[in-house]
């Protein structure tokens, strides 16, 4: 028997050795958009279908007759990712603890071009949403908001970038890419991509250029879904004077897998090592791994669940309790029950206005339950969506207390809403102090109206 398992244990050591031999070939490739879209991944004739080939042989045989795929990007579908990163930290040497950081975005087709773009180039909008870095796995929990970042950006039909406001968001460009000929298992090629670091997250990104080598490994089954196992790795080699650090090197390995179906990017895992420079000398070191999960996603229709909601906010009267007589609740406006429902970017906002909590504190006053109710009642008729709440106080002269109060509000709410029925996971929280007033902090009426928490539902 323990024969028996030195042998298997062998043969994974060699199969493992074997993915991490050199790539050298170097074909033309065509540049990917960005890990958030998607890429058509199909055998070479084949027409995407809806729904999953339901086994590996089904998938193979869409590419029978030539033996190859061709993998091709470029749709305008939505789509969405979670990104997690696992890292062990050095600071010049030494061990410091274990990094979890975690990234969201909902990317959609967008809707308006710049006047200088190209007529290839397609263009895309959404917000990535950085969450607040911990010292362990937050992923059964309602996580607090470090940074929203609005993107729109723009790809041509060669692969070229437009970031409009270029905040280190996507942070992959060009990357994956593929070659311009269908492809057979252990096809190899080399392609040039730019990554968007900033190690610190001293909002300060420097885009990095790498040569990424490719190896395609067939096809393959991922959770019982037929997908296209691709193969990349690069070396991390950059040297610069500007702002933040001085040099980076290290080494990453990617695993990316495509679904057949559709071409959507549904996981890349990255194994990397990697050092930053500063000027002073002072290294940091990262290793770990960064697990990205795609899905693609269908719009919210904004129209239908807006009237649902106000459907539902006016059919409770007696359980929204009487509506707050400040911050002009006589603008016809307003929602019923003092809540209001908007269409914003970033999805559908309900705002709880004139929020009422005991003075300094984050514990809301027994008069709001009918209408905490009420948002748990719309909320849990609502499926599949990530709700993001943010705090906003009065600006009353002291920033840093409000922000913090802000924050300890929004996750007041979140907390209230769980105690409610719905999972901790779906919701992400911010505080925003008085940085986004909508009245006059100079009156009792403007401060009312400051003094809110809103609820997104997020693409």
């Amino acid at each position: 028997m323990k024969k028996q398992r030195l042998k298997d244990l062998l043969w994974v050591l060699i199969f493992l050795a074997g993915c991490l031999f050199s790539i050298r070939a170097e074909e033309p490739a065509r540049q990917g958009p960005v890990w958030p879209l998607s890429a058509v991944a199909r055998g070479r004739g084949e027409t995407p279908k809806g729904g999953e080939a339901g086994t590996v042989e089904e998938a193979v045989s869409a590419s029978a007759e030539t033996g190859t795929t061709l993998l091709a990007p470029g749709t305008r579908s939505p789509y969405k990712i979670v990104e997690r990163s696992d890292w062990s930290r050095y600071d010049n040497g030494r061990y410091v603890g274990h990094v979890y950081r975690e990234v969201r975005a909902s990317i959609l087709p967008g809707l308006t071009r710049l006047p200088a773009s190209g007529p290839d180039t397609l263009w895309y909008r959404g917000n990535f949403f950085v969450l607040e870095e911990t010292l362990r796995d937050m992923r059964q929990s309602a996580q607090a908001v470090d940074a929203v970042i609005p993107v729109s950006f723009g790809i041509t039909g060669k692969g070229e970038f437009t970031i409009e406001e270029d905040q280190g968001f996507p942070s992959l460009r060009g990357f994956p890419a593929f070659p311009q000929e269908p492809v057979k298992t252990g096809a190899q090629w080399r392609a040039p991509g730019r990554r968007a670091v900033d190690p610190l997250n001293e909002g300060q990104p420097v885009v990095v250029p790498m040569t990424v080598e490719y190896e395609y490994q067939g096809i393959e089954l991922y959770r019982d879904i037929p997908v296209h196992r691709i193969f990349a790795k690069y070396a991390s080699r950059y040297q610069q004077s500007g702002p933040g650090f001085n040099q980076v090197q290290g080494a990453h390995e990617v695993d990316i897998l495509i679904r057949v179906s559709d071409g959507i990017p549904l996981l890349m895992r990255d194994l990397l090592d990697e050092t930053y420079t500063w000027s002073d000398g002072s290294k940091v070191r990262f290793r770990g791994f960064t697990l990205t999960f795609g899905e693609g996603i269908v719009p919210l229709d904004r129209n239908s669940l807006s009237v649902a909601i106000e459907k539902t906010l006016k059919s409770e009267p007696a359980a929204a309790g009487p509506v707050p007589s400040s911050g002009g609740t006589g603008d016809p406006a307003m929602g019923a029950a003092g809540i209001d429902v908007v269409e914003v970017d970033e999805g559908l906002r309900l705002t709880l206005r004139d929020a009422r909590f005991y003075p300094d504190s984050d514990e809301f006053l027994p008069a709001e339950r009918p209408r905490l109710d009420l948002i748990a009642q719309v909320l849990r008729q609502i499926s599949g969506r990530t709700f993001l709440v943010e705090g906003h106080t009065a600006a009353v002269g002291y920033p840093s207390g409000e922000m913090e109060l802000s924050l300890k509000r929004a996750k007041r709410m979140v907390d209230e809403l769980v105690g409610r029925g719905i999972a901790p996971e779906r919701f992400i929280y911010k505080g925003w102090g008085g940085t986004k007033p909508l009245g006059d902090n100079a009156n009792e009426a403007g401060r009312a109206k400051n003094r809110r928490v809103e609820i997104t539902i997020l693409e």
